[in-house]
């Protein structure tokens, strides 16, 4: 077969061009550091990447939930202390206020101090985070406690005195406290209703209150402390489950991660090298090319 100057020009050009294509694709995959960013690269690779990255972003989600429902535990935690240290007060207030000698001035600095705390168990359990009332139960958006005829009282519903849920990797997590759990007493009657009471008995000086505060406000501020004890030690419980399912969260983004890192990301030493030797092919290529291409009369026109 005769071999033309023409064939050798179009081989020549041919093996200069794939080189210079290879050298192309070395140098995305040393500025991206990936190995396959399109599917034409590798439609296998770039499927399970595509898919290792939408799972990826669902467990970036489950991230966050968990850290916002975590802040919430968190403030549950210090609530717990607060809720506790006024019930405390409240005892001893009303052991004071029991006592037949008190003076009007005792008696109404006694049932200020108590208006003040009821004002202050009203903010805890109107208490937000993120934007949402934390004790509202599934009424996130509205306030538990509100102010009605003057008094303050609990306006949560009964539909809505439920638990929160939350989906983290498939399984409802239920979480939150309502203001009925901590603040209603077993009769029905809130924790505002019963200090009302107590107070105007208080400011009025009402016969039997001695007998009223041993036998009723002890009693209910006893059941109060108890129910607030059992709903806060519940939260304990949610805590330590959230801590594990953070945990496992942790473990499954390490896990995925690692795994995209192995099927798109690019060995930079064995690209370098290969980028390397392709310039070397390149070199020899063209040095080749000019010896064995014949001169044209255009080399010869100045």
């Amino acid at each position: 077969m005769r071999v033309t100057d023409w064939m050798i020009r179009s081989n020549v050009m041919f093996d200069v061009q794939s080189t210079l294509q290879r050298i192309s694709d070395y140098h995305k995959k040393l500025s991206s550091g990936k190995n396959v960013q399109y599917p034409s690269d590798d439609a296998v690779v770039a499927t399970r990447a595509s898919n290792v990255e939408s799972r990826i972003r669902e467990i970036d989600q489950y991230k966050r939930n968990v850290d916002h429902v975590s802040n919430i535990m968190n403030s549950y935690d210090s609530i717990s202390q607060e809720v506790s240290a006024i019930y405390q007060r409240m005892r001893e207030l009303l052991v004071r206020a029991a006592n037949g000698t008190n003076s009007v001035d005792e008696r109404n600095a006694i049932a200020d101090e108590l208006e003040g705390m009821m004002n202050h168990l009203a903010s805890i359990a109107n208490t937000q985070i993120g934007g949402e009332y934390i004790f509202g139960g599934v009424k996130t958006d509205q306030p538990p406690v509100q102010k009605v005829n003057g008094e303050w009282q609990i306006v949560l519903p009964r539909e809505a005195d439920e638990q929160r849920s939350l989906d983290i990797l498939g399984m409802k997590f239920k979480y939150g406290l309502t203001a009925n759990d901590i603040f209603r007493i077993d009769t029905g009657e809130d924790v505002f209703h019963v200090m009302k009471k107590i107070i105007d008995k208080i400011r009025n000086n009402d016969k039997g209150i001695e007998l009223y505060i041993s036998n009723v406000g002890l009693k209910d501020v006893s059941y109060l402390e108890k129910r607030s004890m059992e709903s806060f030690a519940r939260i304990g419980a949610m805590s330590k489950t959230l801590e594990l399912m953070s945990k496992r969260i942790g473990d499954l983004s390490y896990f995925f991660t690692e795994y995209l890192s192995k099927e798109e990301d690019a060995d930079l030493t064995e690209v370098v090298t290969k980028l390397s030797m392709q310039n070397a092919v390149l070199q020899a290529a063209l040095k080749s090319g000019a010896m064995v291409l014949q001169k044209t009369l255009v080399d010869f026109v100045r």
